[in-house]
């Protein structure tokens, strides 16, 4: 989406010197692109954010299970016999 936009734009710039009355529709649309990428690039930064908080999640739950069988104690019954 972001690429089409791109491209509109620099087709637009390219044509607009030929045809002024193409100067507002052009700057609309590098507008519009800036709107786009600004959009793109913050829900980019909120993936990344849940991304990482995953992360910490599972490190943090795998260090948990590590300890937990590191507590562990194993009880070995031994029977005593009356000789």
């Amino acid at each position: 989406m972001e690429i089409l936009a791109a491209l509109l734009g620099i087709g637009v710039v390219a044509v607009s010197p030929l045809v002024p009355g193409l100067r507002p529709v052009a700057k609309s649309v590098i507008a519009g692109g800036l709107v786009v990428s600004d959009a793109l690039k913050t829900n980019a930064a909120i993936a990344g954010e849940h991304w990482m908080d995953l992360v910490a999640e599972a490190k943090a739950e795998r260090a948990a299970e590590a300890e937990a069988r590191a507590n562990i104690v194993e009880t070995i019954t031994i029977p005593l016999t009356d000789d």
